[in-house]
C-alpha cells in the first residue's frame, strides 16, 4: 500500500487523468426549488440484472443533497450538439443551469431534450469512498436516441468517431 508520502503529486494526476476519454453527462433531479444538475463524469453500468448505474459526487456538491433527498435522479448523456452544457453545468446556480434550457419531467426527474442516452434511476444506495459519494441508481426508464454522446478529453468536449470499419460480411467478424 503507497502511503500519503510516496502518492503522486495531486496536480500530475489530474493532468493525466483529464487525458482519458469520458463521458459527458449531467445528472439531474427535482430539488425542493425545482430543477437541478451538475455535469458528471464519473460514471459507468454497474449491473445488467438489475440494470443499475453508478455516479459519483464530490462531498458537499449542492446537487447530491437534492439527489439524495428526492430519492430518483436522471443521468442525462450528452449528445455531440451539447458541448455549451458542460461548463454550463459545472458553474452557476441551478436556476442559471437550467434557464431557457429545454427539459421534460418524466417519472418525478428532469430529463435534458436532446440528449443522446437519459437513465430515469431510483437511487439504491450512496457510499462514500474519500472525497467522493459514489450514488448506486436502479434504472427505471431509458431513453436513446440517435445522436452521438459526447465525450470530453483533456477537459475539452470531443465527438466520437468509429476507429475501425464497421465489419461488412460474416467473415469480416471472426
Amino acid at each position: 500500500m503507497i502511503s500519503l508520502e510516496e502518492a503522486v503529486d495531486e496536480r500530475e494526476f489530474r493532468a493525466a487523468m483529464t487525458r482519458l476519454a469520458k463521458c459527458a453527462a449531467v445528472t439531474t433531479a427535482l430539488g425542493p426549488a425545482g430543477p437541478v444538475g451538475c455535469t458528471t463524469t464519473s460514471l459507468m453500468s454497474l449491473s445488467v440484472a438489475p440494470p443499475s448505474v453508478l455516479v459519483a459526487f464530490q462531498y458537499g456538491s449542492r446537487t447530491l443533497d437534492d439527489i439524495q433527498a428526492a430519492g430518483r435522479f436522471v443521468i442525462n448523456v450528452l449528445s455531440h450538439e451539447q458541448g455549451s452544457l458542460v461548463r454550463r453545468f459545472a458553474t452557476g446556480s441551478a436556476r442559471e443551469r437550467f434557464r431557457g434550457l429545454e427539459y421534460t419531467v418524466a417519472h418525478g426527474a428532469p430529463l435534458l431534450s436532446g440528449a443522446a442516452v437519459s437513465l430515469v434511476c431510483d437511487l439504491q444506495q450512496s457510499l462514500r469512498a474519500l472525497d467522493h459519494i459514489l450514488l448506486v441508481g436502479s434504472v427505471r426508464d431509458l431513453r436513446a436516441a440517435a445522436a452521438a454522446p459526447l465525450v470530453l478529453v483533456t477537459g475539452e468536449p470531443h465527438t466520437t468517431v468509429p476507429a475501425l470499419p464497421r465489419p461488412t460480411t460474416p467473415d469480416d467478424i471472426r
